[in-house]
């Protein structure tokens, strides 16, 4: 079993510097469910993945509004 400690390092280690890709959202995942349930990492830490996921992932493109019509008199 890690220490809070020991899973702080590994989390620093794991985004310092290299690309993100599934395989590292993979170990950041087993890092949080590596920590109690009850525990203020292991929220803090789901919320930056939660956000990192959600700033790294391909944006979907906006859909366009019709423009609206004037009515004439």
């Amino acid at each position: 079993m890690l220490t809070e400690r020991e899973i702080s390092l590994r989390w620093r280690e794991l985004f310092r510097g290299a690309a993100i890709d599934e395989g590292v959202y993979a170990k950041a995942l087993e890092l949080i469910e590596a920590l109690p349930a009850t525990s203020p990492l292991r929220q803090r830490y789901s919320s930056e993945l939660t956000d990192l996921r959600r700033l790294r992932s391909p944006e979907e493109p906006a859909k366009a509004k019709p423009a609206a019509r004037r009515r004439t008199k």
